[in-house]
């Protein structure tokens, strides 16, 4: 089975759609065999997550920076948690753990590790597969920006296929389904 990176916030939002389809993301990449490699924290989108597969019996690693690890923001529940340096070697373990990442609702960080992601899948540093999930059109102005630069010719077709976009989780479960280990 794969191990899916997982990037989101560490805030839960404003919507309870956003809990509901990181409890569901959860729970099925729990019960399909899917690690996952996520942020390490314990609140917000990022605990839910965890959670919901620590409650099913699924495997999590956990990549937190030094100075996050933190009684109140480190998951004590993960005993796989893994402790760098700085954001950067938290990134780069968690891209060499990685056999697929998805983007669930989150803010800059979030985005800033989404891009890194597609940026490298566009270099072929790597062959994963990147996916967002777009609950209540989180992300609409995303896609629209992401045509209008192809469009515009600033990405073309092949690049932009790098990037799948799912508006629920079931779509998204039928692409993790798919999903095995990959060489990076």
């Amino acid at each position: 089975m794969a191990r899916i990176c997982v990037f989101c916030g560490s805030r839960s939002g404003n919507l309870p759609e956003f809990a509901d389809a990181a409890e569901l993301l959860g729970t099925c990449l729990a019960e399909s065999g899917h690690t996952l490699v996520y942020g390490g924290g314990s609140t917000g989108i990022m605990g839910i997550i965890a959670n919901a597969v620590l409650r099913h019996g699924g495997n999590v690693i956990g990549v937190i920076p030094k100075h996050l690890a933190r009684p109140e923001l480190m998951h004590d529940g993960v005993a796989d948690m893994r402790i760098t340096l700085d954001m950067h070697e938290r990134k780069a373990l968690m891209h060499s753990l990685a056999d697929a990442y998805i983007a669930l609702p989150g803010g800059y960080g979030t985005l800033e590790e989404l891009f890194e992601a597609v940026t490298w899948a566009q270099l072929e540093i790597h062959q994963c597969q990147v996916a967002v999930l777009n609950i209540c059109g989180l992300y609409n102005g995303l896609v629209t920006m992401l045509d209008q630069m192809t469009e515009h010719g600033f990405l073309s077709q092949d690049c932009r296929r790098h990037l799948e976009i799912f508006s629920n989780t079931a779509d998204m479960l039928q692409w993790t389904a798919a999903l095995g280990p990959t060489q990076n």
